[in-house]
């Protein structure tokens, strides 16, 4: 198998190739004073390098190729932004390449000054079939050093997480508590029926639900009623006295109810119905309305975690995971994992995005703070981890496994992976 370009990018950008007696192929001799800064943009791939080419020292930009034809077939003999490069640096040479105004470029072939022993060591990572590429040499890598990139992933993954906020906080000109309703809404429906949460969180504005934050009855009537689950007959009682409620509120508001259908009932656990999590959506909004202000206000992150515990979902739910369907009694508030999964998911990202947006490390701290104070998540891809002695010991550690698995071993980025890149070098 040929290294692909990016392979020839890392050889550049860490000096791993013999440079000495370095020579264009024209026969120049080459010292290389900076390699540059590494570009993953449009334009030349390595910016505001310094290179001696014979007598005269160059300033300027860097492009690197499998082979000098790449040039031409890229069309950058007709691009000015590439006139700047000083050097054009290859895995072979076919062919000689020019800037706009016909001038030769110099050109270094690497194909003769690759190091065998890190080439041969990528290639076993790139061609391994394993789950992970490094599945059987990442025993090797010291643990603090495995911690160390962890870390760093997590804080990408935050980030890139942060950064779906955006819309919604330009949608809501700036509001971070409506912004925070509406994503918080569409996480509690747990991807499967996440749509109809946000849905009904867009439909049942939260400055209304404040009007009504010290009458729980209006708010869950407004809630299961905007759903859609009050349009039939009920048997039993609750539910017929939130209809009555509901159809009061309807006309008062103007509100238009959702259709029941698109709710998802279908392969799911009873915890997961529904009607439960609608019962636990309005047990937190009864309990805390505005309630990103409130987490931003608290110092201590057991004191966030605590908000979603414990929630005063009505007594009728202690019995029922649908109306007029009776069950064994169970405790109709979020479960553990549930709460961790709100937290991960909802809270972290949003304290994360506020953090950076304002330039606030404290907040930037508290999201790092709270996923370190909940479990690691235990799944398929956790237990895999564990069965290669990389074990996560919360859920800030457990998520950057999620993140280096999809994003650096499933795209076999082993040069730009913290973990790759130190068996390279071993």
């Amino acid at each position: 198998m040929a290294v692909p370009e990016d392979f020839l990018h890392y050889l550049w950008k860490f000096r791993l190739f013999d440079q000495r007696n370095l020579h264009t192929i024209s026969g120049d001799p080459i010292e290389i004073m900076n390699v540059g800064l590494h570009n993953t943009h449009a334009g030349p791939d390595f910016q505001s390098s310094l290179i001696r080419i014979g007598n005269t020292l160059w300033a300027g930009n860097v492009e690197i190729h499998l082979r000098s034809s790449d040039w031409t077939r890229h069309k950058h003999q007709i691009d000015p932004s590439y006139d700047s490069v000083i050097l054009h640096v290859v895995g072979k040479h076919d062919q000689e390449i020019f800037r706009t105004d016909g001038s030769m470029i110099p050109v270094l072939a690497l194909d003769k000054l690759m190091p065998k022993k890190i080439t041969e060591a990528y290639l076993s990572l790139v061609e391994c079939m394993d789950w992970i590429p490094c599945g059987r040499q990442i025993s090797n890598v010291d643990s603090f050093h495995i911690r160390s990139w962890l870390y760093r992933v997590e804080i990408e993954r935050l980030e890139q997480k942060s950064e779906s906020i955006r819309g919604l906080l330009t949608e809501f000109k700036g509001g971070w508590d409506n912004a925070f309703y509406v994503y918080l809404a569409a996480n509690f429906g747990f991807k499967t029926n996440s749509m109809p949460f946000e849905m009904l969180a867009r439909s049942l504005p939260q400055h209304l639900l404040s009007r009504y934050k010290d009458k729980p009855k209006q708010i869950e009537s407004l809630i299961f009623g905007q759903a859609g689950f009050l349009e039939h007959k009920h048997n039993d009682e609750y539910p017929r006295s939130l209809r009555k409620e509901y159809d009061f509120l309807k006309k008062k508001h103007g509100l238009k109810s959702m259709d029941n259908y698109i709710w998802k009932h279908m392969r799911m656990r009873p915890v997961n119905f529904p009607t439960t999590r609608l019962a636990q959506f309005a047990a937190l909004v009864i309990r805390s309305n505005h309630l990103f202000s409130k987490i931003l206000a608290e110092q201590h992150v057991t004191s966030i975690i605590s908000m979603f515990q414990g929630l005063p979902v009505n007594e009728y739910w202690q019995n029922h995971y649908r109306f007029d369907k009776p069950t064994k009694s169970h405790s109709p508030g979020l479960g553990e994992q549930s709460v961790s999964n709100i937290l991960i998911n909802t809270v972290a990202v949003f304290l994360m995005a506020y953090g950076r947006e304002g330039g606030s490390q404290d907040h930037i701290a508290k999201s790092i703070t709270l996923l370190e104070n909940l479990p690691a998540e235990t799944n398929a891809l956790t237990k895999r981890f564990k069965d290669l002695k990389v074990r996560p010991d919360n859920a800030f550690f457990s998520q950057s496994l999620i993140q280096l698995k999809k994003t650096y071993c499933d795209e076999k980025k082993c040069l730009s992976c913290g973990i790759g890149m130190k068996l390279l070098n071993l």
